[in-house]
């Protein structure tokens, strides 16, 4: 229905400006196929086992690749990604899914960090869709730099939202339980998870900027664009 609808209004608006119906097509590609391969990053989750010699470092790649995107994207689509992103996340490791017997410590060092994994006192579902939104408004600062091709201050601010969100979510499950606990293995965690996220985001970049290019797609910022079409 979301993206019916911009083809819809797309179509209407072509009837006056031909050149939009270019635009149409390209929309029509490029977000699909970045929400299919939001999907297919929570199957490959399953699969990224942690590193023992890295304080069982995990790549979170659903996160990492929604912060990705969310510099790739317009505004709207952002919140779509960040909404499903955040959705799919908390219904995949919400305390009535995941096994909750286990301490948030033991979680952090057997993988990633999940939604509040609350025991006795229920669960925040629906947190990690908040989150995401804010740390995605964040981000979509930076477009101009991706437009352009440049990387690196993205890659540096993809590392910065996976540690804020990762605190975020221990925050407040420390907070909900009432307990502020701070051990070493979590910090050691969270930092080695963020590095892990730093040195995948340049691939899951290039992943998007090759699908832009594949389809034509215009990456724009405030009026500003760029056509991959060579004009």
């Amino acid at each position: 229905m979301f993206f019916c609808s911009i083809y819809k209004r797309r179509q209407e608006l072509c009837r006056d400006d031909p050149s939009l119906e270019k635009q149409a097509l390209e929309v029509m590609i490029f977000y699909p196929v970045t929400l299919l391969i939001l999907f297919l990053t929570f199957v490959v989750q399953e699969f990224i086992p942690g590193i023992p010699i890295a304080s069982h470092a995990t790549l979170l790649l659903p996160p990492v690749f929604f912060f990705t995107a969310a510099v790739a994207v317009p505004f709207p689509m952002m919140l779509l990604l960040s909404f499903m992103t955040g959705l799919l996340w908390d219904a995949r490791h919400h305390p009535a899914v995941r096994d909750t017997t286990s301490t948030v410590a033991d979680g952090l060092a057997g993988g990633a960090l999940a939604a509040p994994e609350l025991t006795g006192s229920g669960a925040v579902f629906g947190l990690s869709i908040v989150i995401f939104t804010l740390l995605g408004l964040f981000l979509q600062g930076v477009r101009p730099l991706f437009k352009r091709g440049r990387v690196e201050l993205p890659v540096l601010l993809v590392g910065f939202t996976t540690l804020a969100w990762l605190l975020m979510e221990y925050m407040t499950i420390t907070f909900m339980r009432g307990s502020f606990l701070f051990p070493v293995a979590i910090w050691t965690k969270m930092v080695t998870d963020t590095m892990l996220a730093m040195l995948a985001a340049p691939l899951l970049f290039l992943i998007l900027y090759s699908l832009a290019g594949l389809s034509r797609y215009e990456i724009r910022y405030e009026g500003l664009k760029y056509s991959f079409d060579g004009h």
